[in-house]
């Protein structure tokens, strides 16, 4: 896919793989929509950067308010006029074993992980649809992959956005194509700064744009594999 000029929507990119996936598209042409739901300031950072290399705006986006989604799509086409790539990245992880949680942080973490995504992505294409060719990264885990002891929750989001990432590659191709990332630990403030710098996360999450992996839309991703 040709990535210069396109406009990027990256979800949760005031920090951590959203911020440096968001820089990452700016470095390489692209348009990109920077968004935050409670860090402004920090989004504010993210978009300088941005605006230093390419056209950037900065949107606020709840993934858990329908109406948040609705305003932000709304104020990217008044903008630019398109959406060409979603990077579905917003993400929450809380831990603790099953009988510890709390059902707000269950509900937190699907309301985010899950729903979230699920909605962010529906109500952004319609516009991904009239691109030249549209596309859809979802951002999951490795956790999505093989369940651990204490992010029980986080799992499941994470195993849920793969099969969802399966069902609607096939119904959108060949006029959407649909990739799922697999990060494994990665240093954001999610993983206490713990593990590989999130800038390499998002040179495999900008090349799995240029479809340069080989993979056919609905398959992982293994970032393991790229870095």
């Amino acid at each position: 896919m040709r990535v210069k000029d396109s406009v990027v929507l990256v979800t949760g990119s005031s920090s951590g793989i959203g911020k440096e996936t968001a820089i990452k598209f700016s470095e390489e042409g692209s348009k990109v929509v920077v968004t935050y739901n409670k860090g402004k300031e920090r989004g504010k950072e993210v978009l300088e950067k941005c605006k230093e290399n390419t056209e950037a705006i900065l949107v606020h986006l709840d993934v858990t308010d329908r109406d948040s989604i609705k305003a932000a799509v709304d104020k990217i086409i008044e903008e630019f006029g398109r959406i060409d790539i979603l990077v579905n990245n917003a993400g929450i992880l809380i831990s603790g074993t099953l009988d510890e949680i709390s059902f707000e942080d269950i509900e937190a973490q699907l309301d985010v992980n899950l729903k979230g995504l699920i909605e962010t992505t529906k109500i952004t294409l319609p516009y991904l649809k009239k691109a030249k060719k549209g596309m859809i990264i979802n951002i999951s885990s490795g956790l999505g992959k093989t369940g651990s002891s204490e992010v029980s929750i986080y799992c499941a989001t994470k195993f849920g956005v793969r099969g969802f990432t399966q069902s609607i590659a096939e119904e959108l191709s060949p006029d959407v194509n649909v990739y799922v990332v697999n990060p494994g630990m990665t240093a954001t403030p999610m993983t206490g700064h713990k593990g590989v710098h999130p800038r390499k996360v998002a040179g495999v999450i900008f090349k799995t744009a240029q479809e340069r992996f080989g993979k056919k839309p609905g398959q992982d991703i293994d970032v393991y594999e790229y870095i």
